[in-house]
């Protein structure tokens, strides 16, 4: 009988075979001759040992792919701390819904549109670009994913995996814009679209298999209910993809008491995640999130009182909600700390967020510049750092402070972000007594 540590290290020697140039369909034969299913820990404890061994843990984004395929239909369901998941509401049963309808629209719609294009009806072209900007919708998924679902990961120690996924995210993110770019062009021919398509199709497939098959499961095992609670109601602050929003959701008393009882099996399912996750973060430079309790809220008519005058919490509530502009602040320990909440956000925020690490909220392709603005700011070599892009039809214009005290100390950083699409439309002038 094939011992764990067997089990282990022929999984290990599969993966090498591939990493070394081999086949996939020679691998893919290796695993169905050997195994039945593996449990997504035993994958992710594989990828471990390669990077231990010295692979390049840049390496694991690129063939994450390949490693999924290989396992794809033969990952075993394992143990969960709850089984509210299926109830309509719950982040896991929306996510899922979410993807069912996604794969609709990729077979269903998309497919077939490009099978009458094949032969020549080009008047499905307006139809066709109807459907792939129904597919920009995945961008609200994944953001619900990065923002919610993400920082709990990183909570408990899960902190490779979400950067690996962040970045798969946003290249489909780009080859959407790239697809719909090539589609609006007049010369837009067969054979290029198709192209673009099948490597699309198949880089959104892949990540809804590593989405249910890899992050849920061990989600499932590591989250608390009041975990999912949270993320249930913060989901509504984000939106939702392809689907109207759901019911509310929260565990019921059942599912409560049982969780009580489950709890040590969920408390050696966080110290196995951080295990074989520890030496893919070490490899990529990560440090884990730390979850810190936030005060109580202040009292609404307590007075605060500030050099250039006093208010009242609530008032000082208020003009944050109402400024039109968002502020984020990051702490000298570059963890978020606070953020405004206006009525119309640009870039959704949820408590989530708060003592994250501000590069965590990043996507990877953009966290170094990040960390050089901190840096910069840190040793004082500049003060601010301004961009402005292009969201849809909206101009968003960041802007990024160096916060001081008055003896020079650094305290942190302030982000404003505003929608200035309105402003860039003003002429002339508009005085008060007109």
């Amino acid at each position: 009988m094939t011992t764990k540590i067997q089990r282990q290290e022929r999984i290990v020697e599969i993966l090498s075979l591939l990493h070394q140039g081999g086949s996939f369909e020679e691998a893919k034969r290796l695993f169905n001759e050997e195994f039945d299913g593996v449990d997504v820990t035993e994958i992710t404890a594989a990828e471990k040992a390669l990077i231990q061994s010295g692979l390049n843990p840049s390496e694991i984004q690129r063939l994450c792919n390949i490693h999924a395929a290989v396992f794809k239909g033969s990952i075993n369901e394992i143990h969960h701390s709850n089984e509210e998941y299926g109830q309509p509401g719950h982040p896991v049963h929306t996510l899922k819904l979410e993807n069912q309808v996604l794969q609709s629209l990729l077979t269903d719609e998309i497919d077939h549109l490009l099978a009458k294009i094949q032969k020549g009806d080009w008047r499905q072209k307006a139809r066709l670009q109807d459907a792939l900007k129904d597919l920009g919708q995945i961008d609200t998924h994944y953001g619900r994913k990065e923002t919610l679902i993400f920082s709990y990961m990183e909570k408990y120690g899960i902190t490779a995996p979400p950067k690996v996924m962040w970045g798969v995210d946003d290249d489909i993110r780009k080859a959407i814009k790239d697809i719909n770019q090539y589609l609006s062009s007049d010369k837009a021919a067969y054979n290029p679209l198709s192209e673009k398509w099948q490597a699309l199709k198949t880089e959104i497939e892949e990540m809804i298999f590593k989405e249910e098959e890899i992050m849920i499961p061990m989600t499932l095992d590591v989250f608390s209910l009041a975990d999912w609670q949270q993320i249930a109601a913060d989901s509504f602050d984000i939106g939702f993809a392809f689907i109207p929003d759901p019911l509310p959701w929260k565990p019921s008393a059942a599912s409560l008491a049982k969780e009580k009882d489950a709890e040590p099996a969920r408390q050696a399912a966080i110290k196995q995640a951080q295990e074989t996750t520890a030496g893919i973060a070490a490899g990529l430079g990560f440090e884990e999130f730390v979850a810190e309790e936030t005060d109580s809220p202040l009292d609404e008519h307590q007075m605060i009182n500030l050099p250039t005058g006093n208010l009242q919490f609530n008032q000082l509530l208020a003009i944050f909600q109402t400024l039109p502009v968002d502020l984020t602040f990051v702490d000298s320990e570059e963890r978020v700390r606070f953020y405004s909440e206006g009525k119309h956000r640009v870039f959704p925020r949820t408590n989530s967020v708060l003592g994250r690490e501000v590069v965590n909220c990043h996507p990877p392709k953009s966290m170094h510049m990040v960390q050089q603005i901190l840096d910069d700011f840190r040793a004082g070599t500049r003060e601010t750092a301004d961009f402005w892009i292009d969201l849809g039809p909206k101009k968003i214009y960041i802007r990024y402070f160096a916060l001081k005290d008055e003896a020079g100390m650094y305290l942190g950083c302030l982000e404003v972000t505003q929608d200035i699409t309105e402003i860039q439309k003003i002429e002339g002038q508009s005085r008060l007594l007109d």
